[in-house]
Formats: structure tokens, sequence, C-alpha cells
């Protein structure tokens, strides 16, 4: 039999004809693997998020035999939740999961039809919570007696959008926003526009998009009220049960090991502890760093497993304030970015709380930062909806405060220059000209840091040609170039007076 004909490379697959799937959310495959060595069963995998539902099903037609699904391990992101709720509730017109508070969808090539036969034909035994003995009694008795496949073998059709790659610088860029909210939607942009499809084990056709060595910054997230927009794939209540995988050390069954054991107790040492205990001491000190890998237990096994995708930690004071960074080798940008960023975010404020330091802003670097081809129809509903009113982005105002200063651009009088030598009994005042100026302050009404003075625009454009190392917004580079070529205009139409640098009082350009 040619299956499973999704996840390939993923599923753990025993007897394809056995009754019996094993759905284990975020328990890890190969720990589900030993527990049930003794047992016969179809196929174990992870159900990581609702998305996942449809490729169950998908699966499941393929090979009707399985009639039985076990549900255990654990559940993180809900996603057990949201299979618990289509099998009682079913879908809605839209196709949505009815009674799943995350608002799960099923994908419409599948079929109402098909969908109410798999919830009448597949049972699922829900043992979330229950014990390792459980779950081994339980697989061994329903596979005892294998009934009979509910219907022929088929397969759905799909539409699965295959977004176009621009091209692109491919490695490293910069994205900010004052809220995670708001660098997580251009980060998606980002990569759904520039990252380039590469393959992958972890999607139904093994594709997704990556863009390398994205940096974010987040300047303003309130840790203690994080902002959370409706289009976060993931509630506040998610996020409640997530912090401890990062903020303490806490064991969860099932798991090997979590960010916050790695940072909390890695081989008996605290290492949040001693930063903490070293801004004390030496604020000035640039060894608050914290690992995570244990390099002989990670790569023991190389291709079974994982690293941790979060590297390291790094802290630093400036001006008072504690600055974060953190490097993951690997991030799903969709679901894990914004939870690690919220989670992180407190764990910085959970540093400066104890220490007695105010909060600067947090950066996240993320190596391999992708999206999973399961994701782009989510992802590009998200964009689609929430970017521009989110980001404030209309057709008259799309512009940006640049941190590192503001431009004021005027047009001024100035003594043409002479040709030969001044007559003695000349008396003619000199002729004038006009010339166009660009004063770069620091921002909010600072100093003023930089000036230049040219006659056109070109010849600002050439003096002015490695801003970049100014200013780094290209929505304000772009902004000035259209204000050097309204300040020429002015001047070439013999009305210089007439310049203002705000365009909405000039009606002629």
């Amino acid at each position: 039999m040619d299956w499973p004909i999704l996840y390939r490379q993923v599923l753990h697959v025993k007897d394809p004809k056995n009754p019996v799937g094993v759905a284990i959310m975020w328990t890890e495959r190969q720990v589900v693997a030993n527990l049930l060595k003794d047992e016969n069963y179809c196929a174990i995998g992870n159900l990581y998020s609702s998305a996942g539902i449809s490729a169950m099903i998908r699966n499941v037609y393929a090979n009707p035999h399985v009639r039985k699904i076990v549900l255990w391990g654990a559940d993180l992101s809900r996603s057990g939740q949201a299979l618990m709720a289509l099998m009682a509730n079913g879908v809605d017109e839209n196709f949505f999961i009815i009674g799943d508070e995350k608002g799960g969808q099923i994908e419409k090539e599948i079929g109402k039809d098909a969908i109410d036969l798999f919830r009448t034909s597949v049972e699922v035994i829900n043992l979330r919570g229950k014990s390792p003995d459980l779950l081994r009694k339980t697989v061994s008795d329903l596979g005892a007696v294998p009934p009979a496949p509910f219907t022929e073998p088929k397969k759905f059709p799909t539409s699965r959008p295959k977004p176009f790659t621009y091209p692109s610088e491919q490695i490293g860029v910069r994205i900010h926003g004052k809220t995670a909210a708001q660098a997580w939607l251009k980060i998606l942009m980002n990569i759904m526009r520039y990252g380039r499809n590469k393959t992958t084990r972890y999607t139904q056709e093994n594709e997704l998009k990556e863009f390398l060595n994205v940096m974010a910054v987040v300047y303003d997230e309130d840790p203690d009220k994080p902002y959370l927009p409706h289009f976060f794939p993931f509630s506040e209540k998610d996020l409640l049960s997530y912090y401890p995988q990062v903020l303490s050390a806490k064991q969860i069954p099932g798991i090997a090991y979590t960010y916050g054991q790695r940072l909390r107790d890695h081989d008996g040492v605290d290492q949040i502890q001693n930063i903490i205990d070293l801004i004390k001491t030496r604020p000035f000190s640039k060894k608050m760093v914290a690992f995570t890998a244990k390099i002989k237990e990670d790569w023991s096994v190389v291709n079974k497993g994982d690293t941790p995708c979060l590297t390291q930690i790094l802290c630093s004071i400036e001006d008072g304030r504690l600055f974060m960074t953190t490097h993951f080798r690997s991030q799903d940008m969709v679901h894990g970015w914004p939870r690690n960023v919220f989670s992180l975010r407190k764990l910085q404020k959970l540093i400066c709380d104890e220490s007695g330091v105010a909060m600067g802003a947090f950066v996240m670097i993320t190596h391999s930062a992708h999206i999973y081809s399961d994701d782009y129809e989510l992802v590009e509903k998200i964009l689609k909806e929430n970017y521009d009113k989110e980001l404030g982005y209309t057709s008259r105002q799309m512009f940006e405060d640049d941190p590192r200063g503001n431009v004021v651009v005027s047009v001024e009088q100035t003594d043409k220059n002479s040709v030969g030598r001044p007559t003695k009994y000349a008396t003619k005042p000199p002729d004038t000209e006009w010339e166009i100026v660009v004063k770069l302050y620091a921002p909010n009404g600072g100093l003023l840091l930089k000036e230049w003075r040219e006659k056109t625009a070109m010849e600002l454009y050439i003096e002015m040609v490695n801003i970049g190392e100014y200013l780094v917004l290209p929505s304000h580079l772009i902004y000035i170039g259209t204000e050097l070529q309204r300040a020429e205009f002015y001047i070439k139409l013999g009305k210089p007076e007439k310049y203002n640098q705000d365009p909405a009082a000039n009606k002629e350009l």
C-alpha cells in the first residue's frame, strides 16, 4: 500500500491495515513509539494545530482501514480540543469547526459529505491527560478485531496557493514594529513575497518558503498586557499555558525538554538567575548570555529529534535599559514566532523586575525564518484583511517615524556667484539665486545633525548618496526624494516662495 499520501516522512507507520491511528499532538513521536513498541497500530503522528486535521482526514480516506484515532499527549496548542469539537459538532457553511474556540477550518475541497462520513465512521478516543498504561491497553484492545474499511480509498483535490517568489538579497532583512503584531505582519509579507521555496518534511506538499537571517525588532510590546488582535492564530489562554515552558524549569510529561529547562536548569545551572545576579554587580558586563544546546545529547542521533530552535539569549544594558537579543536556528513564523516573542518578552520583563532595570527593545534573529505551505492560504487571508489596517497605511498616509531622525526640506535665497572682477564704480546689487536646503535633526525635535545645500535635486542626491548611513526607512528616503523634486519644481517655476514641505498645501505638484 502506497500510504500515507501526506506527511510521509514524519508519520511513524507500523501496519497500514491496522484500524488504530494515534494522534499525539506535541508529544515526541519516538517517545510514543517506544511506549507502544509491543503493540500493533497503523501510524503515530503529531497534530500540532487544527490545520493538521484536514491532512488527517485526507490520509484516512486514502486508507479507510483506519477506524479508530486515539488522542493522547500534550495538547499545547489545543489542536486536540479542535478535533473533539469537529467530531461532536461538524463544520459550518464556511467549513469552520463548530465549537472550536480557536476557529479552526477544514479544507473546503474535502466537502461536507465526506467530513460527515468521517465523523460517523471514525471514532476518536480522547485520552488526553491519561496514563501511558491506559494508552497501551487502549491501542491493544482497539486493534484486536479490525473492522472493515468504511469506504473505498479516495483522494481529494487541493487548491493551495503557490506564491510567486520575487528576487531579493535572500539573506539578512531588518523588520521592526511597535508591537509584536506589527512586526509579525511585516515578516509574513516579506517571506511570502521574497522567501525561497525549499523542501521540508513537515507539510502536506513537503514545501515551505524561507528567508535567511531575519532580524525583528519589537519596541513597545507590554508583556503584562500583550496586544493580541483577533488575527493571531492563538489566544491569551494559549499564551498563559505556554509561558511556563519558557519561564520555568517545569517538566512536561512526554516532552523531552522545554526552553525553560535549558535556561533555568542547564546541568544544574540557572542561567537566568546568573544574568540577574550579574546585572546587580556588573551592569556593564558583556557576559549576560544563556545557551540552550546540550551538544552530546542533541546530536546523539542526528536524524531523529531536533536540537532546540532557540539557541541563545543575550542581554545588554545601555542608557539604563536592558535590551534582549534572542537567536533561533529555525522558526515557524506563523505559529511559533509570535508565541516565542511574547514569552521571551515576558522573560525580559522578569529579568528587569528582579534586577531593577528598565526595559529596552526586544530583538529576535531567526536564521531559517519560514512559512510552511500548509499555512499559505491562512497567511494570505491574514495579510489581505489586516496588513494595511494594522499598520495604519492609507492612500494618504504611509509614513513611519525614522528612529535616526527627521528631515526638513526648504528653499532659501543665496547670493549669486559673480563672474570676473568687480568694477570700481559698480552700484548694482548682486543677483540672487535659490537653493534647496536639507537639514537632518535628531528625533523628537532634537539637535541639528547634518545639513546639505545644492541648487538641484540631482546634485543633492549625489551628495546624499550615502544617506543610508544616516536614515534607515525606505519610506522616509522615498519621501525625501519627492520633496527634493517638488522644491526644484517651484524654483524652476519662478515661484520658490510657494514651496512648502507639506504636500497637502501644494496642489500644483
